[in-house]
């Protein structure tokens, strides 16, 4: 009898040993999936940040670009405005003109240049050059804006979100290459220099139409 109470007492012992290993393999295998959903999530966590960071990184650099391009396109127009106009200084229609000499008028100060412009300048049946009138324009840079005179009256050139730090005019002439300041030259050096957005330099050869 005490034999077979034993022998029931070591089963039992038995099937509690095997059912504890088996819980403890359960266990260990759901701590694997665990951590295999914790890596990840990790995992996704870096790639999505760096997504993020790429994303944000390239967003930086277009709008970058973006910002010079508006600049280099504004600018172009600024300075395609500038040298059209003190290309055309002192033109006016030579049949007005007795002795066929047109005065451009220029005078040059510190960031500012000035010259006779015949703003009429349209060709038509009557006056196929112009109607021979000229107004007094000019260019100077205040408060970050490239300022635009017409007898008397000033409107800015570039955009507020544009600064224009300075504007350069010279007057002289070409010689094997070089340019030569000369006040009686017939080449007009421009250079207008712009702090904001970005810092950028741009410099123009205007050949004077009558000189």
């Amino acid at each position: 009898m005490f034999l077979i109470a034993r022998f029931l007492k070591d089963l039992k012992m038995l099937h509690y040993n095997l059912n504890f290993k088996d819980n403890f393999k359960d266990n260990f295998k759901n701590g694997l999936s665990f951590l295999e959903v914790l890596l990840s999530v990790l995992l996704s966590s870096v790639i999505v940040l760096t997504l993020v960071t790429n994303l944000y990184n390239s967003s930086k650099a277009l709008a970058k670009i973006q910002g010079k391009d508006e600049i280099i396109s504004e600018s172009s127009f600024m300075m395609l405005r500038v040298e059209q106009e003190i290309r055309q200084s002192g033109y006016k229609n030579m049949l007005l003109a007795s002795d066929n000499i047109a005065d451009p008028g220029i005078v040059i100060n510190k960031n500012s240049i000035f010259f006779n412009l015949d703003l009429a300048n349209i060709p038509n049946e009557n006056y196929p050059e112009g109607d021979g009138n000229y107004e007094r324009v000019g260019y100077y840079v205040s408060n970050g804006f490239l300022m635009r005179y017409v007898n008397g009256n000033t409107e800015p050139m570039n955009a507020p979100d544009v600064y224009v730090s300075g504007l350069v005019a010279l007057r002289g002439r070409v010689e094997c290459g070089n340019f030569i300041e000369d006040s009686s030259g017939d080449i007009i050096k421009i250079l207008i220099d712009i702090d904001l957005p970005e810092k950028t330099h741009f410099e123009k050869y205007i050949k004077l139409r009558n000189i």
